[in-house]
């Protein structure tokens, strides 16, 4: 792990993208097969750094910060799902993408399963790490409860409630450096931006299109994860007829974040099997 993760170092190299209506801020790095890297909500593409800096030696790499994030624009919302499905869909037609390995994390992980059933020809291979397939309650009573410690106490205390729901219990106590960094960091974000995307997953429900995706899938869960459980996400895929599941050892939701290099060898495993650099 770096010795200062948030914020992070550097910002990856940007192009700014027109997407639709929005203009999405993109890293573009290398050359190949294209590997597309969909963060979560609240994070950014810097969250995927070692990702691009790893793969884009063998893979033409696309990490962008989705509608109302990072360098994207941030128009007024209501945001959703299928919005930001559009958008990247919008985006991988400007770049030429077809074909692309799709990974997505948390609520990117719900984009890519609705990109992907929605624009088939732009995904040919979905890893879906720690997140779900359909709006659950216990998640709006989640979202609302950091909105409300935003309006009562400030953006700080919005930030302290969601490192609680991220991170598992072990990692805050064996990170507090890095726990505190990563409160200021969630701090200095664009709130209002920020409110609507923790709404954008409001209604969302991907399970009835499970059966119809035809492309290999792998479901990457953390046993720790409390946000998005395991059992969720082996529901997930019991559903995809192509899908494969594997669990992170106490991994909480941050599995990117908390163990890196388990992530790292799920993903490359699943790579070298169903999108190949050599094609």
């Amino acid at each position: 792990m770096p010795d200062a993760l948030f914020p992070f170092p550097t910002s990856l190299p940007l192009d700014r993208i027109a997407a639709g209506e929005i203009r999405m801020a993109a890293t573009i790095a290398g050359e190949g097969r294209a590997v597309v890297l969909v963060h979560g909500l609240g994070w950014d593409r810097n969250l995927w750094r070692p990702q691009v800096e790893r793969l884009s030696g063998r893979y033409r790499v696309i990490a962008a910060d989705t509608r109302g994030h990072g360098e994207s624009d941030k128009p007024d919302g209501p945001y959703s799902i299928d919005q930001y499905a559009a958008d990247w869909a919008a985006l991988l037609d400007a770049l030429g993408v077809a074909g692309a390995c799709v990974v997505g994390f948390s609520q990117g992980g719900m984009t890519a399963q609705i990109l992907a059933a929605k624009r088939p020809d732009l995904v040919s291979a979905l890893c879906l790490v720690s997140t779900s397939g359909k709006f659950q309650e216990a998640g709006r009573a989640n979202m609302e409860k950091r909105l409300a410690a935003q309006a009562a106490e400030g953006a700080e205390a919005a930030a302290r409630v969601a490192a609680d729901s991220v991170f598992s219990e072990a990692w805050r106590a064996a990170h507090p450096a890095e726990l505190a960094r990563f409160v200021a960091w969630r701090a200095g974000h664009d709130q209002s931006a920020l409110a609507h995307a923790m709404r954008a997953g409001y209604g969302y429900d991907a399970t009835v299109h499970h059966a119809g995706l035809a492309m290999p899938v792998l479901v990457l869960a953390g046993t720790a994860d409390t946000l998005t459980p395991p059992a969720g996400m082996r529901d997930i895929a019991a559903a995809i007829p192509n899908a494969a599941y594997a669990e992170v050892p106490g991994a909480g939701h941050m599995i990117p974040i908390e163990q890196p290099a388990a992530f790292d060898a799920a993903l490359d495993g699943f790579l070298d099997k169903h999108h190949p650099a050599a094609g």
